[in-house]
């Protein structure tokens, strides 16, 4: 889930993608000691290009030209980077999105647009790497495995709370915001190779009208 039209950073995306994280290499300017920020930042890079193996203290400092012990004076230890990873993740692609298109004004169903429209934004494949490689990491670890569940919460909950703003009752709101998720997530992965089969505004325009078709009259056969 990413919300790069408003610089927020978050798509979830949730998905595979092949695309590398472009950003410029963090260099220590003498007069600014590197951030924790920074620490994460390219550890990010790292499992994205690598995996999470690939994260490892005397690596980090080739790449950010320091010592061991500025990663000390903001890490007790490897795994406390991973976790400060996960909770980044969890902010930029996620909580921050969520933020803004709340505080930004789209209401109901624009709402619902603006979340399926994420997949295919500019800066979305480069999030999705991410998103890929906390998955794949998930695979085999708890800690990863735990912040993608409170994530995926996290988004369904969003989604839910559209469907029942339009007026589906809980569990109506729950199966759909299910079907959405799966859209825009699934859309983050195939749009690259299948999306320019189908126009990108029609596209979201039939998961909106299929997922906002009401419910047949009881007694009616589908």
């Amino acid at each position: 889930m990413t919300d790069t039209d408003a610089d927020t950073t978050a798509t979830p995306a949730p998905a595979a993608a092949t695309a590398k994280r472009r950003r410029a290499p963090t260099k220590r300017v003498k007069e600014r000691p590197l951030t924790e920020n920074d620490w994460v930042e390219a550890a990010i890079d790292i499992l994205v290009e690598e995996n999470v193996r690939g994260i490892q203290l005397h690596k980090l400092c080739t790449v950010l030209g320091v010592t061991k012990g500025s990663f000390y004076w903001h890490f007790k230890k490897r795994s406390d980077l991973l976790a400060a990873m996960l909770q980044t993740w969890r902010s930029r692609m996620t909580l921050n999105v969520i933020q803004n298109i709340t505080r930004t004004g789209p209401h109901g169903m624009d709402r619902l647009r603006r979340l399926l429209i994420l997949p295919r934004r500019p800066k979305s494949q480069a999030f999705a790497a991410i998103e890929s490689s906390i998955r794949d990491w998930a695979r085999r670890v708890e800690m990863p495995r735990k912040a993608i569940w409170e994530v995926d919460q996290i988004r369904m909950s969003f989604f839910e709370q559209i469907f029942r703003d339009h007026g589906f009752d809980e569990d109506e709101a729950r199966k759909r915001s299910y079907i959405a998720y799966c859209a825009m997530m699934g859309d983050s992965v195939l749009h690259k190779t299948l999306g320019d089969q189908v126009d990108e505004a029609a596209y979201v325009d039939k998961v909106v009208e299929l997922l906002t078709a009401p419910l047949a009259p009881p007694g009616t056969q589908p």
